[in-house]
Formats: structure tokens, sequence, C-alpha cells
């Protein structure tokens, strides 16, 4: 999230390094662990929801249900169990800080069922989260802020009229 200003406002001056928002291939793949801030002491050991094979079979799934529900939009109630049955499979690799120690038996039994929602959108919340960058700003960025991309200033290459 970019600075902000006393105002509120986004501070437009910072730059960020580019190099920062690449995300870190291995670690989506092979998991790390996410704490999950709603329910303190549980944390997810999962891998990113950009993982190949989860997003083939995800995208199986949406046609599969699809061609079911033939246009009438799938009901949460279907959709989030199916999700979960993925989420089991590929994403979710282990837990800590519930009373009942993961075991891959355990973990379809919840996030396949609508009663165990809860624990699917926490896995959901956890897996988007290692698949994202961490962007970095650049300290000294407002001494170069004006130029352009091509070299040109600001106020030169901003349309007239």
């Amino acid at each position: 999230m970019p600075p902000h200003t006393p105002s509120g406002k986004v501070d437009t001056d910072m730059t960020i390094k580019l190099a920062s928002l690449k995300v870190d291939l291995q670690r989506e793949k092979t998991g790390d662990w996410i704490a999950y801030p709603e329910l303190p002491g549980v944390e997810f050991k999962v891998s990113s929801l950009h993982l190949s094979e989860f997003v083939n079979a995800r995208n199986a799934l949406n046609k599969r249900l699809a061609k079911s529900y033939k246009g009438v939009d799938v009901p949460e109630s279907v959709r989030l169990p199916e999700l979960g049955k993925l989420l089991a499979k590929y994403i979710l690799h282990d837990w800590r800080g519930f009373d009942e120690d993961y075991t891959p038996e355990k973990a379809y039994e919840y996030l396949s069922d609508w009663a165990g929602r809860d624990v699917t959108s926490a896995v959901l919340y956890c897996a988007s989260v290692i698949g994202q960058s961490d962007a970095e700003f650049v300290e000294d960025a407002g001494k170069k802020s004006g130029q352009g991309s091509a070299g040109a200033s600001k106020a030169s290459s901003a349309p007239t009229g």
C-alpha cells in the first residue's frame, strides 16, 4: 500500500522498486506459514492460489458447475465446499492453533463442508496473501519524479488543450 500524506491522500511522489513486485515463485509453490488475523494464534501453511495445478482444477470446476446450473448462479453453499475440496488437495499443507492436529483427511472434511466455510474462507485468505508481492519504495525518488518514462518532463508530456 503506498504511503499516505497527513491529509489521507496517496503520496504520488514515491517511486516503487520494480524488482520488489516480483513474487517468490518457490515460496508460492512449496508454501509457507501465514497467520489468519481473524483467529488469533491460527496459522495455515499454504501454497498460492496461482499454483497451476490448482488454477486448472478450479477452472474445470467452474466449467462443470456452470454446465450443471445452466446460466443460473451457482449457490454459494454448493460452490464453496467444492472449492474447499480443491484447497484441501492442492493448497493447504498444514495448520496450527487448533485443538485438532492437521491431517489431509481432517482438512478435506472441514473444507468440503458448508458448515466449515469459516475455515475455507481463512485458507482462501492466507493463500491469497502468499501470492502477493511486497512493494518497496525508493527513499529519494522525489528528485527523479520530474521525469516521465521516456525522459521528458511530466509538464511537457502532459496533454494540452
